[in-house]
């Protein structure tokens, strides 16, 4: 039977296989191929330069998950603006930590962004297993600091709501004591220390670890605050520190309220160590689009599936119609 139907149908049956072997080999690629970057967020440190190193600006922005559909157009209003220096996501960079969700990322911002880029680590930034290593592997260390200009930077690993890590904490003060010289201090996190919405919402770290870290930004007086892993804008000063919640880069949205859930990224004017957070909106994505962007991803994958689909179908159809004619 099997070889009348393959005498009968050689050049059918060899396409179907070769898609369906094609849809496996490039699945089988895209999520274990390494992609050839290591220590992302070193090198596009190297390239940052200010002209004034007094007066300088930068974007923060998270929760962009691998979206196209505002992540990209962001990315490239970014662009637009010649006096931005260098641009930091503060986690959430992909929907989840696999090879091929990154390379994705990658690609985003190399072909709709030049000036560097530096990122965060979100909790969606694990691999499937709950590992770093992905993260690690490209962009480096999960926590670090720098200075740009009279401003210091610190980009820490907050990515769990159960607490925060006391070696990351007693590391955290060192870099605070380092950054007094500095006109400027900023602090970066994916998860928030408080939550601002208040009540039943508890997305932030613990009540431990907000007494601790309040007690330490308003210690070391540090200039901003910026978190991210609610998907929305908050803004305020909280027990004296200043701080911005800005979760809206791509993912979808956790709220209808028009004041606080819309898709954005903040420019940071920084002049004599004061900080000018500047709000930018972001035309928002619909369902229909965020289908779209899914199909996006796996296109190639579909189209393989579909035509060896067409072709076992077109199989069944002929050989059915022989039968009833014999």
């Amino acid at each position: 039977m099997i070889k009348k139907i393959l005498q009968g149908h050689p050049v059918r049956i060899i396409l179907a296989s070769l898609c369906i072997l094609s849809f496996i080999g490039i699945t089988v690629w895209n999520a274990y191929a390494p992609v050839p970057i290591h220590n992302w967020n070193q090198k596009e440190l190297s390239r940052i330069t200010v002209a004034d190193p007094n007066d300088f600006s930068f974007v923060v922005m998270g929760d962009n998950k691998g979206n196209h559909s505002v992540f990209e157009p962001l990315l490239r209003d970014i662009g637009h603006d010649e006096e931005i220096a260098f641009a930091i996501d503060d986690g959430d960079l992909v929907d989840e930590g696999t090879v091929g969700h990154y390379r994705r990322f990658l690609n985003q911002v190399q072909e709709n962004l030049v000036i560097p880029f530096l990122t965060a680590i979100g909790n969606h930034d694990l691999d499937n297993n709950g590992s770093n290593n992905n993260y690690q592997d490209i962009f480096g260390p999960t926590y670090y600091s720098f200075q740009v200009g009279q401003g210091y930077f610190i980009v820490l690993d907050a990515i769990t709501q159960a607490g925060f890590d006391k070696t990351e904490r007693q590391w955290l003060e060192k870099e605070l004591q380092r950054g007094q010289v500095s006109k400027a201090r900023f602090v970066f996190m994916h998860v928030p220390v408080f939550d601002p919405r208040g009540g039943t919402f508890h997305k932030s770290l613990p009540d431990k670890d907000q007494k601790d870290l309040l007690d330490l930004f308003r210690r070391y007086k540090i200039t901003h605050l910026f978190a991210s892993h609610l998907h929305g804008y908050f803004s305020g000063v909280w027990a004296g520190v200043p701080y911005t919640i800005t979760g809206g880069a791509g993912a979808r949205l956790q709220g209808k309220d028009p004041e606080h859930f819309f898709h954005h990224y903040v420019t940071v004017h920084v002049h004599n160590g004061k900080a000018d957070v500047m709000l930018r909106r972001v035309d928002a994505a619909n369902t229909v689009v965020y289908f779209f962007d899914l199909v996006e991803d796996y296109a190639l994958q579909w189209g393989l599936l579909l035509a060896a689909g067409v072709l076992v179908l077109s199989l069944a159809l002929s050989m059915k119609s022989k039968h009833g004619s014999n």
